[in-house]
């Protein structure tokens, strides 16, 4: 600590600096900061205001900050001072944050600024070395972070047994989405062009063939049911996991010109099959009926046949049979459909069927039989639940197909 007389002379060094010589306010200010630390005066924001800057006892702290804003310039000084001319000073003039009491502290030569700089460039390659260590620890954590993230969105891998002709592709990948068949009809009663959805009329040539009288008209505008639009995610999600961007049709827009152009994927009601129908007549052992909703299994090398039905869907308790064919298509290329009567059925399966750890007994079944999961096969699933909401998946049917066309019974 220093003697009276010394921090005298230390502040009459201060005051003289160019820093403060031509401020008379800061001057003063700060001598009598020091001479009431020198008499032990306990100083307050009032008293300071009243005494230093000429305010009168209604001085009010919290609408007036004269004491604080000077107080904060004044340590600003100091600082510009002891970084200029008053750098070789052995003792520093500090006015604590937050309170009014000065002290002179004396400097250690370890944090003299020329002192210091030594130091640091004579440490230099080891901080080199301690920055890189850092560096590379951060780079580390990030890679493995990254990694952790990157497995929650990896989904399978490109020979996966099911989607690998599509995750591996040569050609591009077409997602046919079903769409209902609209019209559009001028009507009498109510004076304006209505658009019409028959649940019997799913074409053109099913429109024309029981009403060949009538003139309408298709609508320009899709409508898609729900298990075409809530079979989709799962669907994308593991294409894209590996960098598969598929092209999107409507099931209307498909002919049977461009089956041979793409691997097809068809998500969707069975009623919006159109002409992917005729692929899953002549390439699977199944047929289907629309009203009543049925499901008809005709294995080769046999002469019976195994019907399956399904109620109409309710919001209740439902159930729905889900089509999944994988088939060969015309020109060495894969057909999948995933099609459905209810909206239950077809999301359900698209999410089973996407899903590794989730089908893992369905790929089961297949290698027990055939000793393999085939590239190419045929299966119906029952989808048990409430509303759109599934309960219960089972397998009713699963069989392997041939490329050659060919299937073994099952």
């Amino acid at each position: 600590m220093t003697s009276e007389n010394s921090q005298k002379r230390l502040l009459e060094k201060i005051l003289s600096s160019k820093e403060f010589s031509h401020s008379k306010i800061y001057q003063t200010y700060l001598t009598y900061l020091v001479e009431a630390a020198c008499s032990g005066k306990e100083l307050k924001e009032t008293t300071i205001a009243i005494e230093v800057f000429g305010k009168d006892a209604r001085f009010n702290p919290a609408e007036d900050t004269i004491v604080r804003s000077h107080t904060y310039t004044l340590r600003k000084k100091l600082e510009s001072y002891y970084y200029n001319e008053g750098k070789e000073d052995k003792y520093r003039l500090k006015i604590p944050k937050g309170h009014y009491e000065t002290t002179f502290v004396p400097v250690s030569d370890t944090y003299h600024p020329k002192t210091l700089f030594l130091k640091i460039l004579r440490n230099f390659p080891l901080l080199i070395i301690a920055a890189l260590c850092v560096l590379l620890g951060l780079l580390w954590k990030q890679q493995k972070d990254l990694e952790t993230e990157l497995r929650c969105y990896h989904i399978t891998g490109k020979d996966d047994p099911i989607w690998g002709e599509y995750l591996q592709s040569n050609l591009p990948v077409l997602i046919a989405v079903g769409d209902h068949f609209l019209f559009n009809e001028y009507s009498e009663k109510y004076r304006q062009t209505i658009t019409i959805r028959d649940p019997s009329i799913n074409s053109m040539d099913e429109f024309q063939s029981l009403f060949p009288d009538e003139r309408v008209v298709p609508s320009p505008e899709p409508y898609f049911p729900y298990h075409s639009i809530w079979s989709i995610p799962p669907v994308l999600s593991l294409l894209y996991s590996v960098h598969v961007n598929p092209i999107l049709r409507k099931s209307t827009d498909l002919n049977p010109q461009i089956l041979d152009e793409y691997n097809i994927i068809f998500l969707g009601s069975i009623k919006t099959l159109y002409t992917l129908k005729h692929t899953v007549f002549i390439k699977s052992h199944f047929h289907y009926e629309i009203s009543p909703h049925k499901v008809i299994y005709s294995p080769p090398d046999t002469l019976g046949t195994q019907i399956f039905e399904t109620t109409l869907h309710s919001r209740g308790p439902n159930e729905d049979l889900v089509l999944a064919l994988k088939l060969p298509g015309p020109n060495k290329n894969a057909v999948f459909i995933i099609a459905s009567y209810h909206s239950l059925g077809a999301p359900e399966i698209a999410n089973y069927l996407a899903s590794p750890s989730r089908r893992a007994d369905f790929e089961r079944r297949f290698r027990e039989k055939f000793g393999e999961m085939p590239k190419y096969f045929e299966a119906l699933f029952r989808v048990t639940g409430i509303d759109k909401t599934a309960f219960h998946t089972e397998i009713l049917i699963f069989n392997k197909i041939h490329s050659d066309d060919s299937a073994d019974i099952s």
